[in-house]
């Protein structure tokens, strides 16, 4: 498949993922839910310095020399850690610009969910918890349990994540919500893990072969 042929399918699928979060949205604040994102496009380091724009090499730089998101962090060390901080740095392999850069553009797309972080090495703790508490309480039927599998199958790492660790968890939990309340299908969901992906490396713009999103 072409690349331009390739841009355009991953285009149409996050189109129809974007539509489907505004729809999501409404609902939500036609019937009194609270719609307040609780992620921002914006890094902000711990020491209390300047604010930095998520995507961009200040904040990539910044970002390569965290360690609070780890390969070993659980789902329950999250319980006790302050809501307000943030889960930053990659949790195996170091981090790449480009690949970086990338991702936290493809995640402009879902800026109508605060489901979805805005960048993937700049997690709030209180959106992995919101993550966590969705992988807890949602129970797919058998339909949407073959629409989570075959989205994993189709995923780089084979799974929402390379390792067991918290994000694993979490963004199961984020999978879920996105194929229960929102109806995502399985392309949908590949394509946004593979976005959200906190493993480091170097790595490509994902894209679905055209009989995976048929």
């Amino acid at each position: 498949m072409s690349s331009h042929r390739k841009a355009t399918q991953r285009a149409l699928l996050t189109a129809c993922a974007a539509a489907a979060a505004v729809g999501l949205v409404l609902i939500v604040a036609l019937s009194g839910g609270h719609t307040k994102g609780t992620t921002t496009g914006k890094v902000r380091p711990a020491a209390g310095g300047p604010v930095l724009i998520a995507g961009t090499p200040a904040a990539f730089g910044y970002l390569t020399a965290q360690r609070s998101n780890r390969c070993g962090l659980k789902p329950a060390e999250l319980e006790t850690t302050p809501p307000a901080q943030h889960l930053q740095g990659s949790c195996c392999d170091p981090m790449d610009l480009s690949t970086y850069e990338w991702q936290v553009k493809a995640l402009q797309h879902y800026a109508a969910l605060p489901q979805i972080p805005r960048d993937p090495y700049n997690v709030p703790v209180s959106l992995a918890r919101r993550l966590l508490r969705y992988d807890s309480t949602i129970h797919l039927s058998g339909r949407q349990q073959a629409t989570y599998d075959r989205a994993m199958h189709m995923s780089r790492e084979k799974g929402p994540c390379c390792c067991h660790c918290w994000r694993w968890t979490a963004f199961r939990g984020m999978s879920k919500y996105l194929i229960v309340r929102a109806g995502w299908s399985a392309p949908q969901v590949a394509l946004l893990i593979d976005d959200v992906e906190g493993c480091g490396g170097k790595g490509e713009p994902p894209s679905i072969p055209a009989q995976a999103a048929a």
